[in-house]
């Protein structure tokens, strides 16, 4: 779990579905559903500075949220 005590708020609005996914999603990791928020957004981060390799090929793994 993440040692950050930080006070700054961020909020988003989802879909029914998906705030039962995150719900479900941080009670099966034991961690707070702003924790699983902040360790998705670590994982996107790094994958876009090319700092995630793939555990098949280790070629860089790099996310892309852009509209296809």
């Amino acid at each position: 779990m993440s040692d950050c005590k930080g006070n700054l708020t961020a909020a988003t609005k989802v879909d029914k579905r998906m705030l039962e996914y995150i719900a479900s999603e941080s009670e099966r990791l034991g961690v707070t559903r702003a924790e699983f928020l902040r360790r998705l957004l670590d994982l996107y981060r790094e994958s876009r500075r090319e700092n995630i390799e793939c555990p098949e090929c280790d070629d860089d793994v790099v996310m892309s949220l852009e509209a296809p």
